[in-house]
This record gives structure tokens, C-alpha cells and sequence, in this order.
């Protein structure tokens, strides 16, 4: 069984434009909302996917609601898998951070995030995004890498990663199909020692 520091940093984590805060369920009509197949962000995040039916929607929002009442384990020994990217100016959820397993057996996770309101684009909230969630998960885990996926088409993405000073470590040429295009799948990855030599 994997080995994992319970260092819990408070949260919300808060950054100049958006914090990083648990799901409240005040946010479930706007998380709802985002969810419909009309809105932009689907285009850019995981586009390969089929998007969710009505149902399906329904379901995720109707287990987020019912994790919420339950609230926060203090004795849980992973960090929350989901948190909030909310405007600081109003709280209003904007998107989403999350992390998932890639290989549990040798705490590999993986990191997304989900930009919903495209009016929030092209101002570096991705990067204060990812800047805190990363942070955060290192904090809280003895984790040695942490990384996303995205495809080449999401140049935005991968300039988030850049920034970050995240490596390009692997790219699988053609293996995404978007709008009847190809095109590359490509992973970004930080190693612990690199994120704190950054921080230093």
C-alpha cells in the first residue's frame, strides 16, 4: 500500500484572480449549468470524449451533492480529488481542478483542469490554477511527479505547463482525433525536487 503524508494545507488555497476552495452546494446549479454539450470549454478539454448526456449530467451532480453532505474526512489519506476554481472578486465557481490515479501502485497522478467561462481565458488563470493545485498536492503527498495530459491542439495548455517550468515527456503523435483531425497526445510532467527548486 502506497505510503502518503497527511500534511493538510488549509484551504481555500488563494491566488491574485481565483482560489482553489472545496464544492459548496450553492455551486451545483452553476456546476450544472457548465455541464450542458453547447458550452465552448468542451471543445478544448478532452474534445475526443463524447459528451455527457442529460442523464449523465445529472448523475455526477447528484454524487458531488451527496459527497458534499457527507463533508470533508479529516482522516482521509489522499488529498480531495476535486476542488473548485472560483473568481476571488465573487466566489463564483469558474472551473475546476482534479487529480486521478495513472498507476496507484506507484503514486503516479495525474492533474486536470477545466476552465468553464471562456471569458476567463487569455488572463493566466490557468496558470494560477495549476500553480496552487500543484503546490497543494505536493504539500500534501509524498508524491515524487505529477503531470497532465492534453492534446496539441490546446496550445494554451501547453504554454500553462511551460510556464510552470513542467517538461514536455512524452508525445503520441496522431493519437487524437478532433473534428475529424489528428492530433498529437502529449503529456507534461514536474518532479517534486524541480516544483521546490522552482519555489526556492
Amino acid at each position: 500500500m502506497p505510503s502518503h503524508t497527511r500534511r493538510w494545507p488549509p484551504l481555500p488555497l488563494e491566488g491574485a484572480a481565483i482560489r482553489l476552495r472545496p464544492f459548496e452546494l450553492l455551486d451545483l446549479p452553476t456546476y450544472r449549468h457548465w455541464l450542458e454539450p453547447h458550452h465552448e470549454w468542451h471543445q478544448w478539454d478532452g474534445p475526443y470524449y463524447p459528451l455527457p448526456t442529460a442523464a449523465e449530467s445529472d448523475e455526477t451532480v447528484r454524487m458531488l451533492s451527496e459527497r458534499i453532505s457527507r463533508g470533508f474526512d479529516p482522516c482521509a489519506e489522499l488529498p480531495p480529488t476535486r476542488l473548485v476554481v472560483a473568481r476571488t472578486s465573487d466566489d463564483q465557481l469558474i472551473g475546476t481542478v482534479n487529480w486521478y490515479w495513472e498507476s496507484q501502485e506507484t503514486n503516479w497522478a495525474r492533474m486536470g483542469i477545466s476552465l468553464f467561462d471562456p471569458a476567463v481565458r487569455g488572463q493566466g488563470i490557468g496558470t494560477q490554477a495549476l500553480e496552487l493545485w500543484t503546490g497543494y498536492l505536493f504539500a500534501c503527498t509524498d508524491w515524487a511527479r505529477l503531470d497532465f495530459a492534453t492534446w496539441s491542439g490546446n496550445l494554451g495548455m501547453m504554454q500553462v505547463g511551460r510556464k510552470l517550468g513542467f517538461t514536455q515527456e512524452g508525445r503520441f503523435r496522431k493519437a487524437r482525433i478532433v473534428r475529424g483531425e489528428y492530433f498529437d497526445s502529449v503529456v507534461y510532467g514536474v518532479l517534486r525536487e524541480e516544483w521546490e527548486e522552482r519555489g526556492a
